[in-house]
């Protein structure tokens, strides 16, 4: 005699029972017995002696299959029976009584979708998790990059990778004496006057050569 259970196809009752001893809960002779009467193989393994494997919750249709008890349904998908009677009185029926992943129709959710760190920063062409691993790849101190940023240097001048190119200083006002330019020190020192009687002659109206170039008249008088 051929039995099958399980997708699986066995030559004789002592095969089927060997091969199903983690779900068996009665003897062999009991089940070649129960087997020989009529009853599956399922119900002939798993029901107690003397005890009928039909519910008063009736059977039960999973994902096609029918079922004739919650207890089978936990055995066939290695569940614990208390997880499909919790579930059963929760109001769940039918294919339902399967954990969500455990189903033929179960779609894995598509995988979320990782979100770019609001510290990273490109430079060059180059990604750093943050500003303090760019330093520390770099080899600058955050202090001093911060230093250059309140400066209004750019990302890169203030990392180091581009140089830093400091305008030309703001020359103060110059003064043309003889077809030559002087900045005001400038007329101090090639002509050997004091700036601030320079600057007072100016103010009276006399022109840059005339106020660098005047001697000074030395006061005289007589000895009382």
């Amino acid at each position: 005699m051929i039995l099958k259970f399980r997708g699986k196809e066995y030559q004789s009752f002592s095969a089927c029972y060997k091969d199903n001893l983690d779900i068996a809960r009665i003897s062999i002779p009991t089940f070649v017995k129960r087997v020989r009467e009529g009853k599956s193989i399922e119900e002939a393994l798993t029901a107690p002696k003397g005890r009928t494997l039909i519910s008063h919750l009736g059977s039960h249709t999973v994902d096609g299959v029918e079922y004739e008890n919650l207890p089978s349904i936990a055995r066939a998908y290695g569940l614990k029976e208390s997880l499909i009677y919790r579930r059963y009185h929760r109001g769940l029926r039918g294919t339902e009584l399967l954990p969500p992943k455990l189903r033929k129709d179960y779609v894995p959710p598509p995988p979320k979708e990782k979100k770019e760190s609001p510290w990273k920063l490109e430079v060059k062409g180059v990604v750093y998790k943050s500003l303090r691993e760019a330093c520390r790849r770099i080899g600058i101190d955050v202090g001093t990059y911060a230093n250059r940023r309140a400066k209004g240097y750019s990302i890169e001048q203030s990392l180091g990778l581009e140089p830093i190119v400091k305008p030309p200083r703001k020359l103060g006002k110059v003064y043309e004496i003889d077809g030559e330019k002087y900045t005001l020190t400038e007329v101090g020192k090639k002509f050997n006057i004091n700036l601030m009687t320079f600057l007072r002659r100016l103010g009276k109206g006399v022109s840059p050569k005339e106020a660098a170039t005047r001697e000074i008249l030395k006061r005289t008088g007589a000895k009382k």
